[in-house]
């Protein structure tokens, strides 16, 4: 597989995925509508369903946008990283997208065993929709060749701890140079590092919290950076070479620990 035919089976996949996790949630939407119409006194709630479809169409819109962005991303590292012992020979040509995770009938059973769920599970548990949405928030990413799908888990913390002080050291001579010696001693405890974007760092920080991993994967990353923007939790400095240094200046989930915008 060429290049060429790699990036198109990637694009192919990733809006795959975008438009099954859609019509789902679509589906969802509508039945859930009905329902509340169904068992109570009142006529359709229209406007509360056009509310929520506008919804879909806004968080939909940005995992496409943020699919399409992590491809191009990726193009400068398809070279970088060697096949790994023991890949499948299906799955070899996207070993460049991140470390094998591994290979599954469909999304139920990859959601499972990326959840490490092994029991009986109440049987309303979506698992279908909890795995296209790790792959739709860029958790991993996954491929379907030949009935299997391959699973590969995005890594975005590669470089390890020189690349982060070499990232700190410049972050220090930029605040040197903004705002003098006070603002290194000010910000630099604070700082949180290098992201492509606010949404990457908000995943990267919610990531860390001792939140279920099925609750953590519906979380709307990029409303939440933006109230953390908005309210001063957090501030950026523009990196120059592409993407942003995070500076925390408060815990970003003092106003938000019991309401995450799920």
């Amino acid at each position: 597989m060429d290049s060429r035919q790699r990036t198109r089976h990637e694009i192919s996949r990733d809006v795959r995925c975008t438009a099954t996790g859609f019509a789902h949630e679509l589906v969802k939407a509508a039945v859930a509508s009905l329902e509340r119409s169904a068992l109570g006194d009142s006529d359709p709630d229209v406007a509360r369903l056009f509310d929520e479809v506008d919804a879909l169409v806004h968080r939909f819109r940005s995992h496409h946008r943020e699919l399409s962005n992590a491809r191009v991303l990726r193009r400068g590292t398809r070279l970088a990283r060697a096949p790994e012992p023991g890949l499948p020979e299906a799955a070899q040509p996207f070993s460049y997208v991140g470390a094998y995770f591994g290979a599954y009938s469909d999304f139920d059973a990859f959601a499972r065993g990326a959840l490490g769920f092994t029991g009986n599970l109440h049987p309303r548990t979506d698992m279908t929709a909890i795995g296209l949405d790790m792959h739709l928030q860029r958790h991993f990413w996954t491929v379907e060749r030949q009935g299997t799908l391959y699973a590969f888990r995005l890594d975005d913390d590669e470089g390890g701890e020189a690349d982060t002080e070499r990232q700190a050291e410049h972050v220090r001579r930029m605040l040197r140079a903004r705002f003098g010696d006070d603002g290194v001693a000010e910000a630099m405890p604070i700082y949180a590092g290098r992201f492509r974007s606010i949404t990457e760092f908000v995943r990267n920080f919610l990531w860390k919290l001792p939140f279920p991993t099925w609750l953590l994967i519906h979380v709307d990353v990029t409303t939440l950076g933006y109230e953390w923007s908005v309210d001063r939790s957090i501030f950026t400095l523009s990196a120059g070479e592409g993407g942003m240094h995070v500076f925390v200046r408060r815990d970003p989930l003092s106003h938000w620990r019991y309401r995450l915008p799920v």
